[in-house]
This record gives structure tokens, sequence and C-alpha cells, in this order.
């Protein structure tokens, strides 16, 4: 199954011909090569209590939700209408914030599935998914509402990274080498990822490209698409990204104005 997702896409391997097909590829596509009562466990808790409202559908889907999961923390917050896949695949570390609407689509086979580190903030109607491979959220990093973060390879956000609403972090692309079928129907291909590192700041509608590194610290600006790695402490916008400042530049002059400032003073 994770072979055809990467050559096919998920729009094709869903479609199957009659029902006996339909309900074996749904389950190896929601909920993954698990046992009947794993199966039937998923389908009761995310049924029962996925859209319950208010204080109390919090309390229920904190007390009943953890055992859907390979691992999860404490204190973990789960939101309304989470659309889960793959549970088994993915670990939830404790205090992690899980908003309404949120996806976490860990399917495939290769890697470790999605990783949510303590303190993981991830917005509303935002969407983590693979086809196979690792995506990390690492400590305390801020995803804002309707994001979208895949891969089929090594994907990370670093910790206490900020990263705006509407951002996009690639990791994989279509190949598109032919021109005798449309490009959909050509397989999926990864450079191994994006790399987002700590403590970087993503402006609203990002997009970072699949096999770039954003250096620890940087700073991209609104609509920026970064094809390109960029270095840590950088300050970067446009289209294609370009670094248009250092911040390290901007703390030594800094510094060195507090310095003047305290000698003459003195």
């Amino acid at each position: 199954m994770s072979a055809d997702l990467q050559e096919q896409g998920t729009q094709k391997c869903l479609g199957a011909s009659g029902l006996g097909g339909l309900s074996k590829r749904y389950r190896q596509l929601v909920v993954g090569d698990v046992g009947f009562w794993s199966w039937l466990r998923y389908e009761v808790v995310t049924s029962l209590f996925g859209g319950v409202p208010g204080a109390g559908g919090l309390l229920l889907r904190k007390l009943f939700y953890p055992c859907l999961f390979a691992s999860c923390g404490k204190g973990v917050m789960f939101g309304r209408h989470l659309v889960l896949r793959h549970p088994n695949r993915i670990q939830i570390g404790s205090g992690v914030v899980l908003a309404d609407g949120v996806t976490l689509d860990a399917k495939g086979t290769n890697g470790e599935g999605i990783l949510l580190r303590d303190g993981v903030f991830i917005g509303q109607g935002t969407i983590v998914t693979m086809a196979d491979g690792t995506i990390t959220l690492d400590e305390r990093c801020n995803i804002g509402s309707l994001c979208r973060i895949g891969t089929f390879g090594n994907t990370r956000i670093g910790r206490k990274a900020l990263v705006g609403a509407y951002c996009y972090i690639v990791g994989a692309y279509h190949e598109s080498a032919r021109t005798d079928i449309p490009i959909m129907d050509q397989p999926n291909r990864t450079k191994g990822g994006a790399q987002v590192g700590d403590g970087c700041w993503l402006g609203a509608r990002v997009t970072v490209n699949d096999g770039v590194q954003v250096g620890h610290d940087s700073i991209v600006g609104a609509h920026a698409v970064v094809t390109k790695p960029l270095p840590p402490f950088s300050v970067s916008a446009g289209v294609p990204a370009r670094v248009i400042r250092m911040r390290t530049d901007e703390a030594a002059a800094s510094g060195q104005e507090a310095h003047d400032g305290m000698e003459r003073e003195a």
C-alpha cells in the first residue's frame, strides 16, 4: 500500500471495485494494518466523542482518545472533529494542543510516522500528512491555522518555531517529465523532506519546498517561497525567497549602540 500511495496517490488507492475491496482499502488508508478490535475501537471512539462540544467533549476526548495512538503524554487537549489516519503511527507528547478540525495522517509503513513533542500547538484546520517517512514537530513549536505539512521523507519543524497561518511545507513533489499523461498520473517523489530550524518564524502563506532547509532562528516574510537553503539568523522575503539581511548584524549594531550609550553616560 505504501508503494501504491507514492506511485498513484490516495485518490486512486481509495477507489476500488466492489464493496469488499473498498472496505479493505478504507481500513488500510484510514486505520492502518491493525486487528479487528483496534479498528472497532477507532470507529467507536471517534464516532461517539469526536464531535461532542464544550468542556464535556474536551474531557471525554482527553479520557478516551489517548488509547488510539502509539503513545500519548499527559494534559493533551483534543479539539472537535479531528481527522486521524493511522493513529498507531502517531506519538504525542505532554501538553500538546490540537485545535478543532486538525488532520493527522500518518499513512505508510516506513519511517516513524508523526511525532508531536511536548508542548506543540497545532491551529484550527491544519493538515499534517504523509504517505511514508517521518514528520517531527519539535518541543513547543506553534503551527498556525490552515497550514499543510506533508512528506514522503523526513520533515521537521524545530523547537519553538513559529509558523504563521496558511503556510505550506512540502516534503514531496510530482514527476513531470512525461508530456503524454497528466502530471497527477505521474509518480510522487521526494528530495528528503523540508527542514525548518529551531526558533524560526515563518510569516503567513510561506511555502517551503521539498529538500530545503531553513536555518535556525531565521525569519521568512509573508508569502515567500523558499526554494533554496537559508542560513541561520537570516531574514528573507520574496518569490523566490532571498536573504535581505542578517539578524546577527542587527544584534551587533544594537550591541554597539548600547555600548556607545553607556560610554557617553559614563
